[in-house]
């Protein structure tokens, strides 16, 4: 053959004759693209023409190391081709093909020296990640409550300190206690006041008799509050141990100085969190959308990581975050609040 009859081949390839015209001479893609080599026109073929369907890595590596990709760009590779371009670039050119995905396709992710940094728009933002349903039950409900801005919240408050009214009392150790307190009227039963008071028979007697409701409602206090931590340090936990799986610690707050209209300075705080394996995620989605034609095949239609995420969970490519939401708090962690606060509350 002469270097006429593969132009003319060339021609019929970017007609998009490969089917009829050249697979039936050539049996298979990679001995046409070696053939058009021999008269030093690869790079004049039109990838867009390029059949998927006989198209793997080893055509594109092929096609890559002999020049042909290497003056293309992202933007202007056949949307076919364009998870094999990245992944060939990540391959070959890791730090300007991150550079790449990072400032024109998920452009959420921060690039610093010691890793990857997902800039959140909110801490709301990673509750998508958890499992759970649309009633926002299960580790997604709990997530969101944990994630939010004002987290579980405290709608009680509890007294932790007993202070009877001294006129109701006529033994004079209440009248000693408070006149060494300094609280005319009343005293408190502090944690060192009570070998005292167990050592005086009357002054007991008759604090049980008259403030044994109050002190059974500090015991019950006592305990609730105990329980209440002891369960929401579990629910944290797991929340945060979840998000270990894709992150790592927990999500920093970087003030910035913001310049207002009118001159004047304020300070805001951007939400950041490290990713664990930000390569890993892209990489996953990339083989598992070689070939996509569809605008959600590629990276810059999603351009936010947890969007990127939540897609491949949906796609089974990844898995939801997830754990049992305990009925109960944990016993042994309800005692220990209790040990540590029981002072503060008798």
């Amino acid at each position: 053959m002469s270097l006429e009859t593969a132009k003319d081949l060339v021609e019929k390839f970017n007609n998009g004759n490969y089917g009829d015209e050249i697979e039936p001479y050539f049996n298979d893609l990679m001995n046409f693209f070696k053939f058009i080599k021999k008269y030093g026109l690869l790079d004049e073929l039109e990838l867009g023409e390029i059949p998927t369907r006989e198209f793997d890595d080893e055509h594109f590596s092929f096609l890559a190391e002999n020049g042909v990709v290497s003056n293309m760009d992202y933007d202007n590779m056949p949307e076919q081709f364009k998870n094999n371009f990245l992944l060939y670039g990540l391959e070959n050119n890791y730090e300007d093909t991150m550079v790449g995905i990072t400032n024109d396709l998920i452009t959420d992710v921060d690039i610093r020296p010691d890793g990857f940094y997902l800039h959140l728009r909110d801490r709301e933002e990673l509750e998508i990640l958890f499992c759970g349903g649309r009633r926002d039950e299960g580790a997604r409900g709990v997530a969101k409550i944990i994630l939010s801005e004002d987290g579980l919240g405290h709608d009680w408050y509890f007294d932790n300190s007993v202070h009877p009214h001294l006129e109701d009392y006529d033994s004079d150790f209440f009248s000693e206690l408070s006149e060494e307190q300094g609280t005319e009227g009343y005293f408190r039963i502090r944690a060192e006041d009570l070998n005292g008071l167990v050592s005086d028979e009357n002054a007991f007697n008759e604090l049980c008799k008259n403030d044994l409701d109050e002190l059974g409602s500090n015991l019950r206090s006592l305990y609730w509050q105990s329980e209440n931590s002891a369960y929401e340090d579990e629910l944290y936990e797991l929340v945060y141990n979840g998000l270990d799986e894709y992150f790592e610690g927990r999500i920093s707050d970087v003030p910035r100085e913001v310049i207002k209209t009118d001159g004047s300075k304020i300070t805001r705080y951007d939400s950041y969190i490290k990713i664990r394996n930000f390569q890993s995620i892209i990489e996953t989605f990339l083989e598992n959308n070689k070939g996509g034609y569809w605008n959600d095949s590629h990276l810059e239609y999603y351009g936010s990581l947890t969007e990127l995420m939540v897609t491949m969970i949906n796609n089974d490519d990844i898995e939801c975050i997830d754990f049992r939401v305990p009925d109960y708090p944990d016993w042994n962690r309800t005692t220990k609040n209790i040990n540590e606060l029981f002072y503060d509350y008798i």
